[in-house]
């Protein structure tokens, strides 16, 4: 009884702050322990009306501040997923507690839809936090605007992507991050030469993959049941065990196990467009949490090892909104990120915070690198590579 007592007051405090105080008092007390009595006895999720509510409120209000910063990005820093969530249909996590905030009791103590209305409400203020690592990266290139745009190297399109990145790649680097855009076969090749330069380099050193796209646990079976779906990355797992490179999954398993809810999300246009839970910041953040407990735990097995991440670029730049290469000391990074190079209407997609900066100077180079780590850091990245898709 004490337990749920404590469980169910400090949801309160959690989402009501001030508000939460003034409902203490006698007939409040006998009313709560008899409802705790009554749920618990039946083995019911606690859900209390009020946290409900509050929850609710916070979604809206979450949403409503988050809409606002995002609409009043007139500089274009804010990049794919980072917007607000007004929001979403169905929740797959019904008959467990896994998914989000799995490791949360006072979460796992809610009704399935408070437990969406807490989702809602993180993502909203993920967004404002997102918003301002944007606004204050870009604020720090345009102070740097002039070393930024005359101290980067960028020499003709690489013929061996692969060689150029690991010639960069330094003793003192013990967590490489190759970020990519998803599901283009051309860049996972280069990921594939990449271990392959990478073992070259480093013949005797013991070296892991770790990989996004397969689960922290049962990683063989999911490895297996996902090859065929995933064949440019089952390559990548295959050339890792020529190379006597263990693959290491990073992700919760829930993300495998689940189909990805519909979420109504508010563009800069105002208008609400349909996409996937998976592809919003707050899930992001989640996801980079779960990879750096797992990190963790493997690094104090593994002192000397090196780690090469491969994941979505939104990961892990440098100024990345909760980015993961920012979880480890600089000295032992090296993040290169790889895109693919598209031109429309005779202009070059933008791919990244340095083509919002200044487009003109960055989005048509194919390969940029920089002479300092300061440099890098500013830039997001200390290589980037876009390789043609045609």
């Amino acid at each position: 009884m004490k337990k749920h007592f404590v469980i169910f007051l400090s949801v309160l405090l959690l989402a009501g702050g001030a508000q939460a105080q003034g409902l203490f008092g006698k007939n409040f007390w006998k009313k709560v322990s008899s409802t705790a009595k009554q749920e618990a006895s039946s083995g019911r999720t606690i859900a209390p009306k009020q946290a409900q509510k509050v929850l609710a409120r916070r979604k809206s209000n979450s949403f409503t501040k988050a809409q606002t910063v995002h609409k009043g990005d007139m500089s274009g820093c804010m990049l794919y997923g980072e917007d607000p969530i007004c929001k979403i249909k169905g929740w797959p996590f019904w008959s467990s507690n896994l998914g989000p905030y799995e490791e949360n009791t006072l979460v796992q103590q809610l009704s399935r839809a408070a437990k969406r209305d807490y989702f809602v409400a993180a993502h909203n203020r993920a967004v404002l936090r997102a918003a301002d690592v944007r606004r204050n990266a870009l604020k720090a290139m345009k102070a740097n605007e002039k070393a930024l745009t005359s101290g980067f190297y960028s020499p003709a399109p690489s013929q061996n992507p692969a060689q150029d990145l690991a010639a960069r790649v330094k003793d003192t680097h013990k967590y490489i991050f190759l970020g990519e855009v998803h599901f283009v076969p051309v860049i996972q090749q280069e990921i594939e030469n990449v271990l392959v330069a990478l073992r070259k380099k480093y013949p005797k050193k013991q070296i892991f993959l770790l990989t996004e796209f397969l689960p922290n646990t049962d990683t063989a079976i999911y490895r297996q049941k996902l090859s065929n779906k995933f064949s440019s990355y089952a390559s990548i797992w295959r050339a890792a065990d020529v190379l006597k490179i263990p693959v290491v999954g990073l992700d919760p398993v829930w993300l495998f196990n689940h189909d990805s809810p519909v979420m109504w999300v508010s563009k800069q246009s105002g208008l609400v467009e349909k996409e996937e839970m998976w592809h919003s910041v707050e899930v992001l953040r989640l996801r980079n949490q779960i990879w750096k407990q797992k990190v963790l735990e493997m690094r104090a097995l593994y002192p000397d090892a090196l780690f090469v991440f491969h994941t979505g670029a939104s990961h892990v730049e440098y100024n990345a909104p909760f980015s993961l290469s920012e979880q480890f000391p600089k000295q032992e990074t090296f993040v290169s990120t790889f895109y693919q190079y598209e031109v429309h209407n005779t202009k070059p997609v933008r791919c990244d915070l340095l083509d919002a900066f200044n487009r003109s100077v960055f989005a048509w180079r194919r390969f940029v690198a920089w002479p300092t780590a300061d440099m890098a850091r500013l830039a997001g990245f200390d290589v980037r590579f876009k390789i043609p898709v045609l």
